[in-house]
Formats: structure tokens, C-alpha cells, sequence
């Protein structure tokens, strides 16, 4: 059958080449997405203060739970020290010649005396002097620290913030200020500069200090005896170091020094998952569309195989056959543009702040091979469906059919478009009754349901456009009757050109203005809940000490300062008796003056009952999506993994622009990775703000991480995370769309181009060049006009939820150039990929287009 096949693919070039296209296009997609899934697996960056150590201990940063027949994992925002025996526990380990904890501090630092003139905070990294060891890192300048107020400064930060030794130096940790004097200046054995590490060395005892920790290291490294096993020395020293740790070795260990790594890592594949998913999916669609235009072509060939005895499963090997034959070329010719897509995609994401500048990505054959694989089987499962029809025709009715289209559809897509346009429907109300993100992202997966709904049903809809607009067409001398005729001719072409406009219309439009509204109703989340007057907010310290917060509350004219901790919070629940896990974005915050800095839209319940550790205030839907309320205790999951159980004192509406939930500072008190990063600051009655700020401004003047920020800001912050999410979701968009594009354009020169004999027929029995023109711009139009209405009610309805939901208006948020925009590029895209081929195919005389072979 492949070698029938081949020679077939041989004798009809173009009847494959838009299939080709389509598939290699989708292999180039596929290949980008394995290529950013095995990164996420896989690549790390180089070790810099692990260098010189074997191995490294340090906290587990998954939170698994068990969920029936497989473990739930997430990875956890925020780290924890290791136990206070860690060290004492792998020190013991034989193999091991030194144990060594380390403890990682965030600090600013800003010379006391800057020799450029202008004084520079730099954020960076404390650790104990005796951690040095692990890079190894040795003495250019000066002497170790030997006492509290002594530093040794790492030569990358010395040259950036311009200081040798003997210079003063503020070193700022939770926005506490301390001088200290540079003693040394040390640099790693080889004098390489360290690319993402800005590091300061105290003394052991003031590490341990500034840790808030003592004595609980945040990572222990190993150096290890000449001749020792590696692997085998990495389960032991995992074993003594117990569970809820992790123990990794050679450029692993970054996974450990550098947080951003693993967290890098984690969006990588959970991003070339989604993407993935979507595209192997529109890939799917697009493909099945082409397919089913390719075998329409031959509808005589298969009429006369038919009638001569052909059986239904010869018919089906062989289209099988031959797509499998140009999958295998087109999904391997993909290859190389899927890895530059991915090279490109991996660009975005560090210009975007998501993964870091340095973290590359890893090729492997595992995503090539799976490319052409998924490549191979979305032609497969295209061709079965593309073959349906002319291998279950009677041999006797095969030759009536080949001439026309019928004009019915098969009942099982009449059922599967309809569930599909109902499934749709639903996804598209989630907004209504989960306020939250959560509910928004129903809005993509409904228009993608309600699109292959309406192409499973194009034939029909086709009809039915055609109905409604026949009498305007037939207006028309004769380019309109032959317009109305020749799409119900072919209802299955015309449906075929016009889905990949409408999944192109509908798919960008729901996407962009999703992210406009949720961007809207945050920011009037914040204007209508945020009561504060400023904002402070600590840049790269680790947050803001008590200390510093009773200093602003004591500032002449404050009435009150409520500190906000951004983290997370896991909620396990169960479905069909599996387990999983929900994560919801919160804030641990003061509860002193609460109710006078903000108000998140009370719906149940009191703010005045937040307080104490077990206490919890709940977005509204999210409290209903769980089965709970006010009074409920609701099991959960701290952003560091501790488990905690928390008593629901009210509710609210206003999630978007204030969190899932409200926590008090005392739940998540030894939880968070740093102090408190924002205070929330309201005037007294009475008072200017401006006098405040003024006061404020002298006040961060001594403190060098604290910036004032206005009310704009906080809700900047408040959608940073969902700002960045809308930059990666536009960065797989853009790709899909670049797909969706070629699609299109691929989609309709093969719909036309197959027509180049009907072209001569309508010249030789009479029609002009310019007759024949027009007639095929009326249907390109017609097609084009049919796309926009579909794919526009296809964004319309999740859209209207959307906005109904979080704006209480059925209008979207956004500006109406972005909708101008997307018609019009879909439109050009559309009636262009129509005139090309049509020109091409008038240039042949039609005494020679009409004998050209099928």
C-alpha cells in the first residue's frame, strides 16, 4: 500500500502540497513546544558558590500530596530553612570531608562614600564567611571577616558598586540599615567574574543573625573525599538528611542557588504544555480541513476504485498511507524552523522578566522525535476522518456522488457540533460564577469548543448564509446567481475555506480582550477598595522589618500602616475520589487599620474578625467554588508547604485586584521567604497626603530600599503575576496565529486552485476574464463576510460573560482597533489568497485548463 502510495503522492504534487504545508507547519509548532517542555525538564545553568561542592542539600520546594492512583505536585513559592541538625546529620555521612551550612540573605548594598559621585544600591546576596569554601572562592584583597561589622565583598559586586577594601559600606536587610567596612575583596580560583551572583560575606554569627534563622542553615554543601562515589553519596547523604529535602550535584545544584532557576523550569514545561496542547489540537483542525479539500479533489477517483471493487479498508489504508508518507516528510522538514521558534520563544520570555536572561534551552532528539510522531498521527487521525465518506460510499452511488457534494451531513457530526457548540456555551459562562481567573480562562477553552463545533456543521451553517444572502447576491447580473450556485455546489469547500478564518477571528479576538478585562475590572478593584493614600515598598532587602513599620506608624500625620505579604495558598480537594490540589494567590497582611487602608467588598462576614493565625477571608466565588462560607474551617497548604487549618471570617468580591485570600500576618509568620514587601499607608483626617509623602520621602531617605509608590502602582503590583501570565499567553497566541495565518492563506489557495477547470468551463461557455474575477471575489467575500460574523459570535458570547461577570457589562474592556484590526487583516488574508491563485489559473488558455487532469 505505501508503494501505491508514494506513486501516487509522485503523480499528484499539487493535490498534496497544501497538506504539506499544513503538516510541516504543525511539526515546526510541535517541535517548539517538545524542544520548551524538555527545557523545563532538563536545562540548568552553571553552579557559581556551589561550584567546588559535590553535593548540596537544601529544602524540598514541591508540595506533594497523594491523589489517589498518582501524587499531586506543586511548586512552592516560597522557601524554608533546613533543620538544625542538617548540618551535624550529612557531616556524619562517610565519604564526607566537610559539611558546610550556608545561609543565602538578601541585602542591598549602597556605598557610604561612592567614588562616581552618586551613591548606587545594589540588591545582592549575605552569606557566612566559612560557605566560601564551596565555590571556592579565595582572597584577592584584604582579610577575612573577623568581626561583626567586617564584609567581605565578591570582586563582580566590588566592581559594580566601585569599592575596595578598607570602604564603608550600608548594608540593608529588611530595610534596616547597618555600616560595615570592607576587610576583602576575594574571586573565584580561575578570576572569572560570576555571572548572576552579587555576593557579601559576613561573619558566621552575622549571617546567622540577619538569617532570622540561626542556626538552620537555608542549604548545606558537601565536599566530599577523593575517589568517592557520586551517586552513591548522594543517597546517603539524602537518607541522613531526611525527608522534605532535596540533594543535587554538579550544575543541578543551581536548582538550589538560584530559586529562579527551578521556578524557570516549572514555566517552561507547564507553558510547552498548554502550548502544546492547543496547537496539537488546531493542528488537528487545520490539517483535517486540508486533508478533507485534498480528497475532495479526487472524488472521481475514488468513485471509479469504488465501483471496481474496491473495499473500505483499501480505501482507507490507502489515504492513510499517503499521509503518513507526507507527515513523515513534512514533520521532519519542520524540525529545524520548531527549534528556531522555540530559540525565539525562549527570547520573549526573558525580555518579559518570566525565565532569566541565562537560562538556555536544550535540544535533544526526544521533542524531534515527538514532533513527527504527533506530526504522523494528526495525519493519521485526519485521514480516517478525510476517508469516512468516499470509503463508505454504495459502489453503485460512488460515480453519482463524485460529480456534487451531498447535500446532508452524516449524523455523528450533526451530534458531535452540536455538543461541541453546547460544551462551548458552558465553558463560556464560568465567569459568571467564579470572578476570578480561574473562571476567565473558561473564556479561550469555550471559543476553541464553539469553532470545532461550527466546523463539524459548516456544511450547514454554509447553507444557511447562503439562504440569507442569496437574495442580495442574485441582485447581481450574473456574478451573483453563479456566486449562490456555486457555493451550494459546494458547501463542504466553502465550510472548509472559512473555519480557519473563523478560528483565527475568534481565537485572537477572545484571548486579547480577555486580558484587556481582566486588566479593567483590577484596576477598578483597586480604585473603588484600595483606601490608602501611599504605598511603600522595599526594592531587593527582603521586605520590611517591624521595626521599620512602627517607624511609619509613628511618622507625624499616619494614621495607620498595614503591612501586605504577596504568597500563595494550596487548597487539597477531591474529585471522583482522586485527590488535587487548587492554588489561590493571597495576602498576609496587618490587621491593625485594615479597614482603613482597604476595602475588598464585603459580602459576608467582617475584616474586623481577621485575626490570629487561624483566621481567613475568602473571594466570594472561590468560597462557593470550594463549598464553603463564612464559619467553615477550610484545610490548607502555606506557601511554604506547612499545613494549616484556617477559619473563614468573611468574604468578598473584589478578588482581581486584592487576592483570592486574606490572610492575617501571624498565619504565615515563619512561612514567607522574606518580611512583609509593602505597607499601606492612610492620612489622618484632616491631614494632606502630599505633607505625609514629604515625610515619607525623608524617612526612606534613611532607609535606601524603600521607594514611595502612589495608588497606580499598587495595582500594577497587585496584576504583576497576571500581567506576566498575559505576556506568555500572547507570546504562544502570536505563534498559533502565525500558524493559523498560513492555514488560512494554505487552506484557500488549495480550495481554488482546484478549481481551475470550472474557471475554463465558465470562459468557454461565455464568461469573461473579468466576469470570472468577479465572481470569485463575491465568494471570497461571501466566505470572508460569513467568517467575521461567526468568529465575531464566537468571541462575543464568552466575551459578554466575561464582561458581565467582572465589568457588569456585557462590552469587553478595550479599545475597538484591536476588533477593526483583526477583521481586517483576516479579511486581506482572505480575499488575497483568492485572487492570486484565480489570476494564475486565468493565465492558461481554457481549452488547455479544461483537459488538465484532476
Amino acid at each position: 500500500m505505501f508503494a501505491l502510495a508514494w506513486k501516487t503522492l509522485r503523480a499528484r504534487k499539487a493535490s498534496f502540497a497544501g497538506v504539506f504545508v499544513a503538516l510541516l507547519c504543525g511539526s515546526a509548532v510541535m517541535t517548539a513546544s517538545g524542544v520548551l517542555a524538555e527545557s523545563g525538564l532538563r536545562v540548568s545553568v552553571p553552579a557559581e558558590r556551589y561550584a567546588g561542592a559535590r553535593l548540596v542539600v537544601g529544602a524540598d520546594r514541591t508540595l506533594r500530596i497523594p491523589g489517589g492512583d498518582f501524587t499531586v505536585a506543586e511548586p512552592l513559592p516560597e522557601h524554608r530553612p533546613l533543620a538544625a541538625r542538617t548540618v551535624h546529620d550529612v557531616a556524619a555521612v562517610p565519604g564526607v570531608r566537610t559539611a558546610v551550612g550556608d545561609y543565602d540573605v538578601e541585602v542591598a548594598v549602597t556605598p557610604v562614600t561612592d567614588r562616581s559621585g552618586a551613591a548606587r544600591t545594589t540588591p545582592s546576596s549575605g552569606h557566612a564567611w566559612d560557605s566560601a569554601a564551596l565555590a571556592p572562592l579565595r582572597l584577592t584583597d584584604g582579610h577575612p571577616p573577623r568581626s561583626r561589622d567586617e564584609i567581605v565583598v565578591e570582586s563582580a559586586l566590588a566592581r559594580a558598586a566601585g569599592l575596595r577594601t578598607g570602604d564603608e559600606v550600608r548594608v540593608t536587610r529588611a530595610s534596616v540599615p547597618a555600616v560595615y567596612r570592607v576587610s576583602g575583596i576575594a574571586a573565584s580560583p580561575a578570576g572569572d567574574a560570576w555571572k548572576r551572583t552579587l555576593a557579601v560575606y559576613f561573619t558566621p554569627a552575622e549571617a546567622a543573625r540577619l538569617s532570622g534563622h540561626p542556626g538552620r542553615p537555608d542549604a548545606v554543601g558537601v565536599v566530599s573525599d577523593r575517589g568517592t562515589d557520586t551517586a552513591a553519596l548522594a543517597a546517603a547523604v539524602q537518607r541522613a538528611a531526611g525527608s522534605g529535602t532535596v540533594t543535587h550535584g554538579g550544575d543541578d545544584a543551581a536548582r538550589i542557588e538560584f530559586p529562579d532557576v527551578g521556578a524557570s523550569r516549572d514555566l517552561l514545561f507547564l507553558v510547552a504544555a498548554s502550548f502544546g496542547g492547543t496547537a496539537v489540537l488546531i493542528a488537528v483542525f487545520v490539517v483535517a480541513g486540508t486533508l478533507a479539500l485534498s480528497v475532495g479533489r479526487r472524488r472521481r477517483e475514488f468513485a471509479v476504485l469504488r465501483a471496481i471493487g474496491s473495499t473500505p479498508s483499501q480505501i482507507y489504508r490507502m489515504v492513510v498511507a499517503e499521509s503518513v508518507l507526507v507527515a513523515l516528510i513534512g514533520g521532519v522538514l519542520g524540525c529545524l524552523p520548531g527549534v528556531r521558534l522555540a530559540e525565539a520563544m525562549r527570547g520573549l520570555f526573558a525580555r518579559f522578566g518570566a525565565v532569566p536572561e541565562d537560562l538556555p534551552i536544550v535540544i535533544g532528539p526526544a521533542p524531534l522525535a515527538g514532533a513527527v510522531l504527533l506530526t504522523v498521527l494528526t495525519a493519521v487521525v485526519a485521514a480516517l476522518a478525510a476517508a469516512r465518506r468516499p470509503a463508505r460510499l454504495n459502489p453503485v452511488d460512488a460515480l453519482g456522488e463524485a460529480a456534487v457534494e451531498p447535500a446532508t451531513l452524516p449524523g455523528w457530526r450533526r451530534t458531535l457540533g452540536l455538543l461541541c457548540l453546547v460544551c462551548g456555551a458552558g465553558a463560556a459562562m464560568s465567569p459568571l460564577y467564579v470572578r476570578s481567573e480561574v473562571g476567565a480562562a473558561g473564556t479561550g477553552s469555550a471559543a476553541l469548543l464553539c469553532v470545532v463545533g461550527l466546523a463539524l456543521l459548516g456544511p450547514a451553517v454554509v447553507r444557511v448564509w447562503v439562504a440569507v444572502t442569496a437574495p442580495l447576491l442574485r441582485r447581481l447580473p450574473v456574478s451573483g446567481f453563479l456566486v449562490v450556485a456555486n457555493t451550494n455546489a459546494g458547501l463542504r469547500r466553502a465550510g472548509s475555506a472559512a473555519m480557519p478564518l473563523v478560528l483565527a477571528i475568534g481565537f485572537t479576538l477572545t484571548m486579547v480582550y480577555t486580558q484587556t478585562t481582566l486588566a479593567a475590572a483590577s484596576e477598578r478593584q483597586v480604585d473603588q477598595g484600595l483606601t490608602a493614600d501611599l504605598l511603600l515598598a522595599d526594592n531587593g532587602s527582603g521586605g520590611i522589618a517591624p521595626a521599620v513599620a512602627d517607624e511609619v506608624r509613628r511618622t507625624p500625620g499616619v494614621a495607620a500602616a498595614v503591612t501586605v505579604t504577596d504568597t500563595k495558598v494550596f487548597v487539597p480537594f477531591t474529585v471522583f475520589e482522586d485527590k488535587d490540589l487548587a492554588g489561590f494567590s493571597a495576602r498576609a497582611v496587618g490587621t491593625d487599620g485594615l479597614t482603613r487602608t482597604m476595602d475588598p467588598g464585603v459580602v459576608d462576614g467582617s475584616l474586623k474578625d481577621l485575626r490570629g493565625p487561624g483566621t481567613v477571608a475568602v473571594e466570594h466565588s472561590q468560597a462557593e467554588l470550594l463549598g464553603t462560607g463564612v464559619g467553615d474551617r477550610l484545610d490548607v497548604r502555606l506557601g511554604d508547604g506547612a499545613p494549616a487549618r484556617l477559619r473563614i471570617v468573611a468574604t468578598y468580591e473584589r478578588g482581581l485586584g486584592f487576592g483570592d485570600m486574606t490572610l492575617p500576618q501571624e498565619a504565615v509568620a515563619g512561612h514567607t521567604t522574606e518580611a512583609p514587601g509593602r505597607l499601606l499607608v492612610r492620612a489622618e483626617e484632616g491631614r494632606d497626603p502630599a505633607d505625609v509623602a514629604a515625610a515619607l520621602r525623608s524617612l526612606a531617605a534613611e532607609h535606601p530600599s524603600l521607594s514611595l509608590l502612589d495608588r497606580k502602582q499598587f495595582a500594577d503590583g497587585a496584576r504583576a503575576e497576571s500581567v506576566l501570565n498575559a505576556w506568555i499567553n500572547f507570546t504562544g497566541l502570536a505563534v498559533i496565529l502565525g500558524y493559523l495565518a498560513v492555514s488560512v492563506v494554505n487552506t484557500l489557495v488549495v480550495a481554488t486552485s482546484a478549481r481551475s477547470r470550472e474557471f475554463a468551463l465558465m470562459r468557454l461557455v461565455g464568461a469573461t476574464r473579468r466576469q470570472v474575477m468577479r465572481t470569485l471575489r463575491l465568494e471570497a467575500g461571501l466566505v470572508c463576510a460569513l467568517a467575521v460574523a461567526l468568529g465575531s459570535l464566537v468571541a462575543a458570547v464568552p466575551l459578554g460573560a466575561l464582561g458581565t461577570g467582572f465589568l457588569g457589562s456585557p462590552v469587553p474592556a478595550g479599545t475597538p482597533a484591536v476588533y477593526l484590526a483583526v477583521v481586517a487583516v483576516a479579511v486581506l488574508l482572505g480575499l488575497g489568497s483568492v485572487a492570486v491563485p484565480v489570476r494564475l489559473a486565468l493565465r492558461i488558455a481554457p481549452v488547455e485548463a479544461i483537459g488538465v487532469r484532476e
